[in-house]
């Protein structure tokens, strides 16, 4: 077996993420085909390298799901800057690195609209209802994968107003397990996830 490695460097929207989706199931789908190990899965581990502004908060929390369900042992990188919603796709990481300069941002959900658009009070109640739902799914997902209490989240207002935190405080609060530069192994197949 080895080891995989993507590169996403880019939004948590589409068309990025269907590009990225396409390059994890191709990593979990690359299958030996012939010999010893033929139809065996080539991949047993995935290096996920990282940066990402956020974007789109069904993204986020489906990226999540789909990484942590993969039948590999992944570990998330965060190689500059892991913002917004992008925090819980790098969360699903098993293991969770950043490099010493990296960063993450946290800010309140936010609801786009791509052009004028009449809303009826109804709709209004009905987005806000979602935003609500969406926030309180990713403060359930931080607290079950890292130290932060619900104290943290009152004093700390992560997901209240824009704040960005370093490496140190990420390690300090479990969003990631190590800070460092990761070696890219020599058996390391690497892919860049082009959008």
């Amino acid at each position: 077996m080895a080891i995989c490695g993507l590169n996403f460097h880019g939004p948590v929207s589409h068309p990025a993420t269907t590009k990225f989706r396409n390059a994890l199931c191709g990593a979990m789908n690359d299958r030996f085909p012939d010999g010893p190990n033929a139809g065996k899965r080539r991949f047993d581990k995935l290096y996920l390298f990282m940066n990402s502004t956020g974007g789109q908060i069904d993204d986020g929390i489906s990226l999540f799901g789909f990484i942590r369900s993969l039948p590999l042992e992944v570990t998330t990188i965060n190689t500059g800057l892991i913002a917004s919603i992008a925090i819980l796709p790098f969360m699903a990481g098993k293991k969770r690195i950043a490099l010493p300069h990296a960063a993450f941002h946290f800010h309140d959900f936010e609801w786009n609209y791509p052009a004028a658009h009449n809303l009826t009070r109804l709709e209004y109640v009905d987005h806000t209802q979602l935003l609500e739902s969406s926030k309180q799914r990713t403060l359930q997902i931080l607290k079950e994968n890292t130290s932060f209490t619900d104290e943290d989240f009152q004093h700390l207002k992560l997901l209240d107003v824009p704040i960005i935190k370093d490496a140190s405080f990420a390690k300090e609060k479990g969003i990631i397990h190590e800070i460092n530069y990761v070696t890219i192994p020599e058996e390391m197949n690497i892919f860049n996830v082009d959008y």
